[in-house]
């Protein structure tokens, strides 16, 4: 609730917001004004596709972006309330695996 308040209250003051809803049980989108039922919609950024395994110098696995961050917002953003976008990282689908 408090994420959400302080995310459309920049909004409102002209910022654009971006709001990740990183939460086992993500309940941003409703603080974001986007409806129960809208928000029950909304896909999760697919971590396989923007993300990708790469080596570094020493030989060190990592991983990082595949996709610029522009566009993870413009493919996986859902526009919110008050000049707000919202990105779902994930959601549980039954209990026991959050």
């Amino acid at each position: 609730t408090l994420a959400g308040t302080l995310a459309r209250a920049l909004g409102r003051r002209g910022q654009a917001v971006l709001a990740i809803d990183a939460d086992t049980n993500p309940n941003l989108a409703i603080t974001l004004g986007i409806p129960r039922e809208a928000a029950a919609q909304i896909h999760p950024v697919p971590q396989e596709e923007i993300m990708e395994e790469r080596v570094d110098a020493s030989g060190k696995k990592l991983r990082a972006l595949a996709i610029p961050p522009k566009d993870v917002i413009t493919r996986y953003g859902v526009p919110a309330a008050d000049n707000t976008t919202l990105l779902l990282m994930g959601r549980v689908d039954h209990g026991g695996v959050g």
